[in-house]
Formats: C-alpha cells, sequence, structure tokens
C-alpha cells in the first residue's frame, strides 16, 4: 500500500499529543537505535545534524545531549511538532525544515544523518538514501530505523493492507548501494498486549498509525474487526496482541 502522506500529515498533526504520551515502542526504539550509534560512532563529533521525521522529539533528546554544540536540522511532516521541538531545542542551534522529506534537499556539509520510525513512509527510499549520501560528509553517519514485514501483521491478517514494509536484507542492499558501508543491521520483534481488541484500535488511532486503516470507525466497523482479532489472537491469558518488527541500521559514508 502506498502511504497518502497529506492523510498522514493530517493524523499526525491532529493526534501528536497522544502520540508523545503513548507510542511507548516508538520511544523505545529511538533509545535503541541512540545506543546503537553510540557504540560505533563513539568518537564521532558532528558539526552539522540532520533528523528526517523528528515528531516529538523521541529520538532528538539523545542527540541534543551526545552532541550540544552541534547545528541541529531537523524535519517533521508536519508543522504541529514546533511546539515539542522548540522546547526541547530551546539554548541548541536548531534549524527547522518543515515538510516531505523526501522532497527536501539534505543539508549539504551533514556529518550524520538519523531518522527513527519514520522512512517506512517514504515513496521512493532509494533516492532519498543517494540524497542523504550525496549530501553527507566522507566518514559520516547514517543511522535509521524502520519497520519489517511482520509489522502489525494482526491487522493486515484482518484487512489485507498495510505498508510495503521491507525486509531486513533489503533495507541493507539500499543503504550500500547509496555509498554506504554498513556496521550494524539488525531486527527485532516487539509485542504490545492489550486487554481488550478495541484497546488495538484506540492505540492505532493515538498513535498516528490510523493513517495504514483509512476507515470511518462506524459501530458495525468496530464491532467486526474487535471480533474478528479477539477470535484470531487471544492468548490463552485472555490478552490480544499487536507485533512491531523494528529494523535498525547505521553506516557510515564510504
Amino acid at each position: 500500500m502506498r502511504p497518502d502522506k497529506e492523510f498522514v500529515k493530517r493524523r499526525f498533526a491532529q493526534r501528536l499529543r497522544q502520540y508523545h504520551q503513548m507510542a511507548q515502542v516508538q520511544q523505545g526504539i529511538a533509545a535503541e537505535l541512540a545506543t546503537i550509534y553510540k557504540l560505533h560512532f563513539d568518537s564521532l563529533e558532528p558539526s552539522r545534524i540532520y533528523e528526517a521525521g523528528a515528531g516529538t522529539g523521541f529520538l532528538t533528546r539523545y542527540l541534543r545531549f551526545y552532541h550540544p554544540e552541534a547545528e541541529f536540522f531537523l524535519n517533521d511532516l508536519t508543522d504541529a511538532a514546533a511546539p515539542f521541538l522548540g522546547e526541547l531545542m530551546s539554548g541548541y542551534k536548531t534549524r527547522y525544515l518543515w515538510g516531505d522529506a523526501e522532497r527536501i534537499p539534505v543539508p549539504e556539509g551533514t556529518d550524520a544523518l538519523f531518522s527513527a520510525s519514520t522512512i517506512q513512509w517514504f515513496e521512493d527510499l532509494p533516492a532519498f538514501l543517494r540524497m542523504a549520501s550525496d549530501a553527507t560528509t566522507k566518514g559520516g553517519a547514517l543511522v535509521l530505523s524502520s519497520f519489517g514485514p511482520e509489522n502489525f501483521k494482526e491487522i493486515r491478517c484482518i484487512r489485507g493492507e498495510g505498508l510495503d514494509y521491507l525486509p531486513k536484507t533489503e533495507l541493507g542492499r539500499m543503504v550500500e548501494e547509496a555509498g554506504y558501508q554498513i556496521l550494524h543491521l539488525s531486527e527485532q520483534t516487539r509485542v504490545l498486549y492489550f486487554d481488550i481488541a478495541v484497546d488495538v484500535v484506540y492505540h492505532i488511532k493515538y498513535t498516528g498509525v490510523n493513517a495504514l486503516m483509512p476507515v470511518r470507525w462506524t459501530k458495525e466497523r468496530l464491532k467486526e474487526f474487535t471480533e474478528r482479532y479477539t477470535e484470531l489472537f487471544r492468548t490463552r491469558e485472555g490478552v490480544v496482541p499487536l507485533t512491531y518488527h523494528p529494523v535498525f541500521v547505521v553506516a557510515r559514508k564510504k
């Protein structure tokens, strides 16, 4: 499924405060990505940092701690993120680049490019990676997380649709072909459990990924979806799962 970015933009803009409070998986992914980055680039002192899809700053807060003297270029699809990032980056050298990261040039001389839980929405990831490589200094860092094919497998099973998530090996190949040396490539499975299936719907709604299911939730549709979800996925403990499949890539510009 190809995402409608205007629809995605509206949904995230409407739900950013709830997203900030409820997106615990994305928060954990940002923390993991920051840790992996420091393991491979502990001595890197970037002058220019670019983050695509900064959102409310889950990853940004680690980057400002690691590199307080750097100049930050922060992008998000919606400027509704401005209050969150503005408060977080007060006192730091920061420029904001609002809009579609695929259509905004990566700042020349970028020493480290980051993106957490965003590139799965991109329409032409290889083109973005080439643009990133062209703008990144030699030896600079590329630090990404995305999601693999098992992501939200329960929803795909019921609705038969979802984003076209890339396998880990395919994402790695794209990164290498763009001119990077891969230092780290891994994947995980993280499962959230909910007491009842309707809580899955609320989780999807308030973390923005409701853009994956652009339906109007009538009582009938909600009843049908939750009954089917419960029938297929309820565990022996009486709870229902929702699967996340994060993929992590850290690479160096050749």
